[in-house]
């Protein structure tokens, strides 16, 4: 995959996320690749690579992380990062929606 192909999905699936969670709202892996233009994409293969930078841009940023946000169609669960990992989930996205819903 080109790299100049995968940034511009980074650039949009933050766009996106950032949507989200300023809705309060969480998106399915599907519904991401969509808004984002994954059309035709292996979504399993490229959309960990994806959030995998979004994730990397918010710690950076200083910002609860963005993928907590995406979520399987059929469980309404995240991927297995959010439940194997040390932040637990539902923290992460109250976080979310209170950091992108705060007045700047």
């Amino acid at each position: 995959m080109p790299s100049e192909q995968r940034e511009q999905w980074v650039r949009m699936a933050r766009a996106a996320l950032i949507i989200a969670a300023m809705r309060r709202s969480l998106l399915t892996y599907g519904e991401l690749g969509q808004a984002i233009g994954m059309a035709g994409v292996d979504l399993r293969n490229q959309m960990r690579h994806v959030l995998a930078r979004v994730a990397e841009e918010c710690t950076a940023a200083g910002e609860p992380s963005l993928p907590a946000l995406v979520v399987n169609a059929t469980t309404g669960q995240p991927g297995s990062g959010w439940i194997d990992g040390a932040v637990r989930w539902h923290a992460e996205v109250q976080k979310l929606f209170r950091h992108w819903n705060s007045p700047r």
